[in-house]
């Protein structure tokens, strides 16, 4: 590793404090023991975790418009869980121009994340997401109407699966899964069905922590003024040189900044 400076030393003390602090808040959740205040904010998909290796997060460009802020909630998710994250935009056949969906896709293919482009209709990339999901134990995650069932159906044919299309008036997806619903496609892989989700709220993460949970943070983060810098209105902030030079997406900046006035609810 090399000879380490002062300031280096104590930003890695910092760095595994924090986490250290997360794990600890993180077995709470699992435990089963959780007081009830705080059991009841915990969404069902942060109670399945412990039984998936994977995050599968389903969106779609158009019919329902893509939502990259719950993209990234689900996101966070991943990285406090440990979980890998695949991000499938599907219904990619009813776009016009996919110059706009590329933009969204570099975005967290630059990060690091893997994205799938699918269409339920046409078959493409299907092929391309059953590999991905095999020898996992998936969760599919996503807004309802996004085609989670229509790839699974494509994916699998014999599950017949119910489908429902967008409603026209409001261009929000109709739930068709309602329950959890568990599907084994070989004995090593599983995939879970969650119902549509709207919004996602960790009661564990202190808003001073979201910080650690946008990993292209990481990279510039070591370079700023202050250790425990927030990158938000701090003086010689690195994060907020790298947002200004468009190195970080203005668009995971204004999730970052969300999730943290969500957090303060909490504390």
């Amino acid at each position: 590793m090399g000879h380490l400076t002062r300031k280096q030393r104590q930003r890695i003390r910092y760095f595994l404090k924090a986490k250290s602090a997360i794990g600890q808040k993180k077995d709470i959740i699992h435990s089963g023991n959780a007081p009830k205040y705080i059991a009841k904010h915990v969404p069902f998909i942060r109670r399945l975790a412990k039984n998936i290796d994977q995050l599968l997060i389903i969106s779609s460009f158009v019919e329902p418009p893509v939502k990259t802020g719950l993209i990234d909630r689900f996101l966070v998710l991943a990285e406090l869980e440990q979980l890998d994250a695949l991000i499938c935009f599907n219904k990619i056949d009813l776009l016009e121009d996919r110059k706009e969906a590329e933009n969204i896709v570099r975005i967290y293919s630059d990060i690091g994340y893997k994205v799938l482009l699918t269409s339920a209709t046409t078959g493409e990339g299907v092929d391309l997401l059953f590999e991905a999901v095999k020898n996992h134990d998936s969760a599919l995650a996503g807004h309802s109407g996004v085609g989670k069932s229509s790839l699974l159906n494509v994916m699998v044919p014999d599950l017949k699966l119910r489908v429902n299309e967008v409603s026209p008036s409001t261009k929000k997806g109709r739930h068709t899964t309602t329950k959890i619903r568990v599907y084994e496609l070989d004995k090593n892989t599983r995939i879970i069905d969650l119902p549509g989700i709207k919004v996602l709220d960790f009661i564990d993460i202190h808003y001073s922590e979201a910080r650690l949970f946008f990993k292209e943070f990481d990279e510039f983060a070591p370079h700023c003024k202050f250790n425990n810098c927030q990158h938000i209105t701090e003086d010689r902030c690195a994060v907020k040189e790298a947002l200004k030079k468009g190195i970080i997406s203005s668009l995971r900046y204004e999730s970052y900044l969300n999730l943290v006035e969500s957090l303060k609810n909490f504390g």
